[in-house]
């Protein structure tokens, strides 16, 4: 886990621009503390030479410093920051060169399958001289070329220079946890990890985007598609690889998928099958996100995905070492609202950890909040991301590097309260009423709701469908009018995960966890058990008003009162407490929104307005 920039110009770079790019890297050391790694190439010629920055380990042999470099005299620069994971020695400093060739690559992220890779690929006469997956990644490359983006099973972001096809070959994991933008002109183009590295260059002129500000104000979406506040910055999108090649008159990025959750398909399966293979799959993708060269910990909600992750996160480490304790992480609301120390507490009696817990409410500090919005690179809608950043500060100051969280499995195993309804809503349409109104009944008794009022709320979901389907209500590009457009449960689970919930929440995580050196990992979005929990009939995502009701059948080893707890909070905070102990800081800013875009400033609504404030504020910083 790191952060990247690859910054290239037809042109030659200056040194201005170098310096811009020195510049960029130190904007984001918080996500590589451990050393900085820039190279220069001319891709014309292949000359490259590494330049020393005051970061640099000092054991590599770098003699370039920048008062040596020539205007001009390269065109592509290659810059990393280190978060060592694995292979914590000099070996694993990156850019990194494939020793066959003239090769280079910046990747962030972590490919939690490459021993398995490398063993592959030392069969087909691969010689390795690190033990780091960046090195498997080079050598899986140059073996199956852009074919091996589909062995990988991991998060990553990462620019490679082909020196044989003159291109830059440019990779996103799956889902999108690890963060890539990019600028692009007709002769000048920069990655990076995060967007004010991208502000750090002087020589490029941005404009503001009011899309997706209007996005959030009217609709509370932010990261929904490839826009940015900036005209002149997007996002690589998820799932896609691009060849970039560099002698081309126009710089062209065309992206080109190699996966694709829309194509799964439903299969028929047993039930004793079925929870066979989830809890084998579950527990595999838990296990290798334990692999790590540093200590690991696990955030702890209380709730159902958070604790299942610790139990297997525990169960194999005391196969590995019978007297290491995981430590965990939580955020806790003595007292307040959204407190989940209780049901912490009850899975702590069960697996023995290093408990650790932190309450954001007596922690919260104005100047804490603003450099939490600078480090999100958005405003956010409420101050739950702000316990999570202030969790990712309590795994750093206990010294772990990596957290394994929940995220997730909501938008694959059907969890928030509208997948419900969606799925009541097919029901009715496929003419299962008898099967619609036993799941009601039995969704109301477990929530202890009125099962008029459930009814009520689907009867106007299947309103909204035959409204889409006879034209009253036309399907438009807003990312609400397409959500409410899915007929079927996958259909919204798909569009959660790709589209309008999950990448929000996934920016999140990447922003909160790197701000202080941490890497978070996610077993529920292992790409193995999101294939087959989208091919499940839907019966074993809800069945007898149970949400995740394959994941609840499957854990039996955790207590039942996380198991079959009857309520779905989320990550929730006593957010009213939080604003109204500093109800001057939030009106403040909140005011300066409002009057800018003629909005009333409630309750509902002040976290967000004052957040984009303070992101106005802090952007270009």
């Amino acid at each position: 886990m790191c952060g990247i920039l690859a910054y290239y110009n037809k042109e030659g770079i200056s040194k201005v621009a170098i310096k811009d790019s020195l510049d960029a890297l130190q904007k984001i050391k918080h996500r590589g503390p451990d050393g900085e790694g820039v190279l220069l190439i001319n891709t014309k010629t292949n000359q490259f030479k590494s330049l020393r920055t005051e970061d640099t380990p000092t054991a590599l042999d770098t003699s370039l410093k920048f008062e040596q470099v020539n205007d001009l005299e390269y065109d592509l620069l290659l810059g990393h920051r280190r978060l060592s994971i694995f292979d914590l020695s000099i070996a694993g400093h990156q850019p990194m060169k494939n020793n066959s060739n003239d090769n280079w690559i910046v990747f962030n992220g972590e490919i939690y399958n490459f021993p398995e890779i490398k063993h592959e690929l030392i069969t087909l006469g691969c010689v390795f001289s690190t033990s780091t997956d960046t090195e498997v990644i080079l050598k899986a490359y140059d073996v199956w070329g852009e074919n091996c983006q589909t062995k990988f099973n991991g998060m990553w972001a990462f620019v490679i220079w082909d020196n044989n096809k003159k291109s830059l070959f440019v990779s996103k994991d799956r889902f999108g946890v690890k963060p890539l933008y990019y600028y692009n002109t007709s002769s000048q183009l920069i990655f990076s990890s995060e967007i004010k590295q991208i502000l750090s260059y002087s020589n490029i002129s941005l404009t503001e985007n009011k899309k997706p500000k209007l996005n959030f104000l009217n609709e509370s979406y932010i990261a929904y598609n490839d826009d940015t506040f900036y005209n002149q910055i997007e996002r690589f999108q998820s799932s896609n690889s691009s060849f970039i090649n560099l002698t081309e008159e126009t710089l062209k990025i065309n992206y080109k998928p190699y996966y694709n959750v829309w194509d799964i398909k439903t299969t028929p399966i047993t039930k004793k099958d079925a929870e066979e293979e989830y809890f084998s799959l579950l527990g595999e993708a838990v296990k290798i996100r334990t692999r790590a060269d540093v200590d690991w910990g696990v955030g702890l909600s209380g709730g159902l995905d958070s604790s299942s992750v610790l139990y297997f996160a525990s169960l194999f480490s005391k196969q590995e070492n019978a007297n290491f304790l995981p430590q965990t992480f939580s955020a806790v609301f003595p007292n307040q609202e959204g407190d989940e120390s209780e049901h912490i507490n009850n899975i702590l009696k069960q697996i023995r950890v290093k408990k650790r817990t932190i309450n954001p409410l007596e922690d919260f500090t104005s100047g804490d909040f603003e450099k939490h919005i600078y480090h999100q690179e958005v405003p956010v809608l409420s101050t739950s991301y702000y316990a999570q950043y202030k969790v990712a500060q309590l795994v750093n100051e206990n010294k772990v590097r990596i957290n394994l969280v929940g995220q997730g499995a909501d938008e694959v195993l059907a969890g928030y309260h509208h997948y419900f309804y969606r799925y009541c809503r097919q029901l009715i349409l496929a003419g299962k009423v008898i099967k619609y109104v036993s799941e009601v009944n039995k969704y109301a008794q477990i929530k202890s709701l009125s099962s008029n009022h459930l009814h009520r709320i689907i009867i106007n979901e299947v309103k909204l469908a035959f409204k889409f389907k006879i034209g009253l209500t036309k399907l438009g590009t807003s990312v609400s009018s397409k959500w409410n457009s899915f007929n079927d449960l996958k259909g919204l689970l798909k569009y959660d995960l790709t589209t309008s919930l999950l990448p929000n929440l996934l920016l999140a995580d990447d922003r909160t966890s790197m701000a202080f050196s941490v890497e978070t990992r996610h077993p529920f979005l292992d790409y193995r058990l999101v294939n087959f929990t989208y091919s499940l009939p839907n019966h074993f995502l809800i069945n007898n008003g149970w949400q995740k009701h394959i994941l609840r059948n499957t854990m039996t080893n955790i207590p039942d009162s996380i198991r079959w707890r009857k309520d779905k909070k989320g990550f929730t905070t006593p957010q009213e407490t939080i604003v109204k102990n500093n109800l001057d800081f939030f009106n403040t800013h909140a005011n300066n929104t409002a009057q800018k875009y003629n909005i009333t400033v409630n309750n509902t609504n002040i976290i967000k307005l004052a957040s984009l404030s303070i992101w106005e504020k802090t952007a270009r910083n």
